[in-house]
């Protein structure tokens, strides 16, 4: 009984323990972080993804490919990691939109904790609060987090391999460098070449903090590298070099090759123009038909006989008046700067200001002094890696061709500029104090970070978050010009003005992140999210899902499920998800050379392959273009039955396989 009393007082002083240790304002970052994200779980998905978490559960095959479909048909555009974990997810709480974006909000929310205890040891409390506030409320990183694409893992694992690096030169052991590779490769196992871009930063920092003779420390490194590249590439030469009729159909390749989609569609075509200027792409506006502030389970049926465009939003002609911005210069003044919750320019700017301490006097007297700086400096050398990563990440994705059409790419920029922008405000906060010319660049900043930001999302937020921001900024710079006047900068209530100033900083970005409905924040983003919930309705695809199950539960009489085709992923998804199996023959852009006439007879008596929906609009190809599914489709046109009439759907979309039929 006594032992037994004895853990129990000795549980409740440790518990009491790290409640004393537990920092107030971390707490309110992380409760912050996880209202956003989890107050919107569920609002949104990517179904393709979706689809492919349900369809890994079907067979081992599936699950080590990342089969799109339950008959393992073609592959996911992306390497599995981040569907696996979300195959987990459907395993415990079903296919729902909230379950396949549970994992990307705990990620998110996790973040929060690790990038604080990752900065304090080297830059202070103050400046891992800071950079967690920032994190938790920034638009894309809660438009991200809050939904199912592979992202919010990337950014998470590159977050913790940045800790471990860290922790590899401190302390100096293999095991932490090790650990550090093994999180890079399986980075890359998430989005592939994305997860390289931080990787310079990375390895110069660790090259420039270690005290060690430099052919030991090379061959450290070289056997990370060796590491790194083996664990990146294990599924990829997994997938090479088994054959083509044993796995599924690589996604989004033309030669079924995974080298095409590691170093074309997900490398070249990604970063294609980083060679030159990115294009300005149209702004997303809602289609004709759709209500504005309606989600889509909201919005109208179609009329028979008519289609609406595939994935709700479509690029539209942008307003007029709307000339936009290309390259760089767009992540400021264009609708891309919304995704930073405008946060760069000021983010620079801290850069600059973490860099002033690099540079003292003795090393502009002596340049060999600034790596005997870094190397006993660890504010100074994990300068170099935050910064390093955030300038990689702003030229890579800053001038990416991708970041046009999929602007939340930059929540890569998240973690490096929360961590610069709080280390930069806890140094701007140290020469407030310390009075003197340089104490006049705190308030200067922030005042000048909400005029931008305000400015730059006037028409995006409500006027009260506007008029919050700037009214807690007022408040905050006559307090902290009075405290300098005054020479009282060190005083609790000039540390309060400080604070008020910071917590303005994050008025909009909250704001933008709250009312975001689409899924980006910021401009573009689409219709903001409804302050009172529509009566539910049933979506056009929701409909014709219930439409095709229900004909072909009444016709199919056969013990073995029928199989629905469809030309692309964006068709056949919803079925997938409803539990009707289903195949795309084109991939996700319907444009994929799987089939020829042929091979897709084989499949449709091996896989029993019953009916086929044809897509609604123009080709996959374009406008009176052919695509490489037209011989199919034409076949499939002139010997299947048209039923589509029977299961009420407009004619010439939903066909039935009336037999065998004619290959070539």
């Amino acid at each position: 009984m006594t032992s037994i009393s004895g853990w129990f007082a000795a549980v409740r002083q440790r518990i009491i323990a790290l409640a004393a240790s537990c920092d107030v304002f971390l707490a309110v970052a992380v409760a912050v972080g996880v209202w956003l994200r989890f107050s919107r779980l569920g609002d949104f998905d990517n179904q393709y993804y979706t689809a492919t978490a349900v369809s890994m559960l079907k067979s081992p095959s599936n699950f080590l490919f990342g089969s799109f479909d339950p008959k393992g048909i073609v592959m996911v555009d992306k390497p599995p990691v981040s569907f696996w974990v979300q195959s987990v997810s459907v395993t415990l709480f079903g296919p729902t939109r909230w379950a396949v974006s549970l994992p990307q909000a705990v990620v998110g929310t996790a973040a929060i904790i690790i990038l604080y205890l990752a900065l304090k040891p080297a830059f202070g409390r103050v400046a891992a609060v800071a950079a967690a506030l920032t994190l938790a409320v920034r638009p894309a990183s809660v438009m991200i987090d809050s939904r199912n694409e592979p992202d919010s893992l990337l950014s998470f694992t590159l977050l913790l391999a940045s800790a471990s690096v860290i922790l590899a030169a401190r302390d100096g052991r293999w095991r932490w460098l090790m650990v550090f590779a093994v999180l890079m490769g399986v980075a890359f196992n998430i989005k592939m070449l994305a997860a390289f871009v931080p990787l310079p930063a990375f390895l110069l920092y660790y090259l420039i903090s270690k005290k060690q003779i430099f052919s030991r420390l090379f061959m450290r490194v070289a056997l990370a590298t060796a590491l790194l590249l083996l664990i990146s590439f294990s599924w990829t030469a997994i997938v090479a070099f088994t054959p083509t009729d044993q796995r599924p159909y690589v996604g989004s390749t033309r030669d079924n090759s995974i080298w095409t989609l590691v170093f074309k569609y997900n490398g070249v075509d990604r970063f294609a123009s980083l060679i030159g200027l990115r294009p300005r792409q149209p702004i997303a506006q809602p289609p004709q038909g759709v209500r504005p502030g309606l989600p889509p389970s909201a919005q109208p049926l179609s009329p028979p006989g008519t289609t609406q465009p595939a994935g709700g939003i479509q690029p539209q002609p942008p307003p007029a008046g709307d000339a936009g911005a290309t390259g760089l210069a767009s992540l400021f003044t264009d609708r891309l700067a919304g995704q930073t919750g405008w946060l760069l320019p000021l983010a620079l700017f801290m850069l600059m200001v973490i860099l002033i301490p690099l540079l003292p006097e003795d090393v502009y007297r002596r340049p060999v002094r600034l790596l005997t700086l870094l190397r006993e400096t660890p504010a100074a050398s994990q300068t170099i890696l935050w910064g390093g990563w955030l300038i990689t990440a702003v030229v890579a994705f800053g001038l990416s061709v991708a970041t046009t059409t999929h602007p939340y790419y930059l929540v890569a920029l998240a973690v490096p500029l929360a961590a610069v922008a709080g280390t930069g405000f806890a140094i701007l906060w140290r020469a407030y104090r310390e009075q003197g010319l340089l104490a006049w660049l705190l308030p200067g900043a922030l005042l000048g970070g909400v005029a931008y930001q305000t400015l730059a999302a006037r028409h995006l937020v409500d006027s009260s978050a506007v008029a919050l921001a700037l009214g807690m900024m007022f408040l905050a710079a006559l307090g902290m010009v009075v405290a300098i006047w005054r020479k009282v900068t060190e005083s609790p209530l000039a540390g309060a003005f400080v604070v008020v100033g910071a917590m303005a900083l994050l008025v909009v970005p909250t704001a933008v992140a709250i009312a975001a409905g689409g899924p980006i924040a910021g401009p573009a983003a689409g219709p903001a999210r409804p302050a009172v919930p529509p009566p539910p309705r049933t979506s056009p695809e929701a409909e014709r899902v219930r439409l095709v199950s229900s004909f072909i539960e009444q016709e199919d009489n056969s013990e073995t499920r029928s199989v629905v085709a469809t030309v692309s992923t964006r068709e056949a998804a919803p079925f997938i998800i409803a539990g009707v199996p289903a195949i795309a023959i084109g991939g996700f852009s319907g444009n994929d050379p799987i089939f020829t006439t042929r091979s897709f007879l084989a499949i449709v008596e091996r896989e029993q392959v019953r009916y086929f929906l044809m897509p609604g609009g123009s080709s996959p190809s374009g406008p009176g273009q052919k695509g490489p599914q037209e011989a199919v489709l034409n076949q499939i046109r002139s010997t299947w039955q048209d039923v589509s009439m029977s299961a009420r759907l407009p004619p010439g979309t939903f066909f039935r396989f009336a037999g065998a039929a004619t290959g070539r």
